[in-house]
């Protein structure tokens, strides 16, 4: 008997993950192992305005975040990292004012869902695709000329680099989420195809 199959586009893999090794805000390490099986979102937070400068929080917390947070029965393995840095991209230790600030904007902020952490930002964001360095690119028009500031990436659960995309906009992080749901149907596809 004929199955009925569904074509759609598969995300492409740009590049394998650097080992990396963040400290979460509940003081546990955050590393490829640790990611490992998880779909992973990384962006980047900064402590002076979290809201609007590099990644549009407010837009990211409406369109991904309640989202996943009200269906974690089925995105229960999607996590989100923010990065957190100063207003020029470098770390900070201190994450109290920004979780006090994402526990005051965020309707039923789970840091089990979305994390904050301390470390490097360029150990994740020191990848180069077609020439291209993430963490080196500037721009005049990017958050502090730093374009990686801006970026949000997709991890697959094997920590490889599935999509790179500005988070700065609505229609980015709308475009963001639909890549994020295309990767969860490359997973079921897998999974029918394996009973």
């Amino acid at each position: 008997m004929g199955r009925c199959r569904h074509n759609f586009q598969e995300l492409p893999v740009f590049a394998e993950m650097p080992k990396y090794e963040f400290v979460g805000a509940d003081g546990q390490l955050i590393t490829n192992e640790t990611q490992e099986g998880k779909v992973t979102l990384f962006t980047t937070l900064q402590t002076t305005c979290p809201q609007q400068c590099a990644i549009d929080i407010f837009k990211f917390n409406l369109q991904i975040y309640q989202d996943y947070r009200k269906n974690q029965k089925g995105l229960g393995h999607v996590k989100i990292i923010s990065i957190v840095t100063d207003e020029k991209g470098n770390p900070v230790d201190n994450l109290d004012e920004l979780l006090f600030t994402m526990n005051d904007m965020i309707e039923g902020y789970d840091s089990s869902i979305w994390n904050l952490a301390t470390g490097d930002p360029k150990q994740i964001y020191d990848i180069e695709n077609n020439g291209i360095n993430l963490y080196s690119t500037t721009s005049d028009s990017a958050f502090a000329k730093k374009s990686f500031l801006e970026t949000m990436l997709i991890v697959d659960k094997e920590n490889q680099l599935r999509l790179v995309r500005r988070g700065n906009q609505e229609g980015l992080i709308r475009d963001f989420k639909q890549h994020v749901a295309l990767l969860e149907k490359q997973y079921d596809k897998a999974e029918k195809e394996q009973d």
